[in-house]
């Protein structure tokens, strides 16, 4: 059970429980496997920081942000509004002061999560946005992110990084056909993105896989010099990211990101002979 001060619930199945913040968010805090041990989300109940509109509380677990980046769209998460229909939970924000009403929408399915993400803006003026789903998950793991293998004369693969990473991170490792990045604590920050076509990320975690599947379309553009998936680590968690493509929205307008996350009980070591199995396995599926 999550060690979250604040009001929680949960849903679960056989394989399954995932535990669900009730008065502020939307924000997923615990999630749970037969098999696993404890919580295979990050809790970070005392990272906060000060924002244009109040002081803004990790928590840790799962959120939705929107890309690109901007201080300005980090509001304190005040009010939610939680229903349910049958088995499918459904997590709303208030709007909060920049504009935005969020909402996620879980339905467990065997050993899966379907999440429905849903950002609605309420601003006056014409935004141009991207959904932005973070998954922060527990340090000691592995991060996979497969690289494109198509063949031809063009360019097939792109890399961004971000101001703060360095190359000569030894938690990051560049492969032509994986970036992998190690769930080890450091004061310093390393994150990585890119553009992927495989339609899955994935964190090893000893005995247990977590992969999330999301829609990798060829069309649009996607914000971060063209990342659709971003891995982060830092000293307290490490970061699975999907991102939806850019769009314009008027007052009203609504953009959606669905991602499926399958947790998988095996022998799962943090090593590259790992990662190429797994890129092996899932590329192909």
């Amino acid at each position: 059970m999550t060690s979250s001060p604040l009001p929680f619930a949960s849903i679960e199945n056989d394989f399954l429980r995932l535990e669900y913040l009730t008065t502020t968010g939307p924000r997923i805090v615990g999630l749970y496997a037969k098999g696993a041990q404890g919580n295979l989300l990050a809790e970070t109940p005392e990272v906060h920081w000060s924002t244009p509109h109040g002081e803004y509380y990790l928590r840790g677990g799962h959120r939705l942000w929107t890309a690109p980046e901007d201080p300005f769209y980090t509001c304190p998460e005040n009010g939610l509004d939680v229903t349910q229909d049958g088995d499918k939970v459904t997590l709303k924000s208030l709007v909060d002061e920049a504009g935005l009403e969020k909402e996620i929408a879980l339905q467990l399915d065997g050993n899966c999560v379907q999440l429905e993400h849903q950002v609605t803006w309420h601003g006056s003026e014409p935004i141009e946005l991207a959904p932005w789903t973070i998954t922060q998950l527990r340090l000691g793991g592995m991060a996979i992110l497969p690289l494109s293998n198509a063949d031809g004369l063009l360019p097939n693969r792109n890399l961004v990084l971000w101001p703060y990473t360095q190359l000569r991170d030894e938690r990051l490792e560049l492969h032509d056909d994986l970036i992998l990045l190690h769930g080890s604590s450091k004061a310093e920050a390393c994150k990585i993105g890119n553009r992927n076509i495989h339609g899955w990320i994935a964190y090893t975690m000893g005995d247990v896989l977590f992969t999330k599947s999301f829609e990798a379309t060829a069309s649009g553009i996607y914000p971060d010099m063209d990342c659709n998936v971003e891995a982060y680590v830092k000293d307290v968690c490490i970061e699975l990211e999907t991102l939806g493509p850019l769009k314009i929205l008027k007052q009203g307008d609504t953009v959606t990101h669905a991602e499926t996350w399958q947790i998988t009980i095996g022998d799962y070591p943090a090593t590259l002979e790992t990662a190429r199995k797994l890129n092996q396995q899932l590329s192909q599926s």
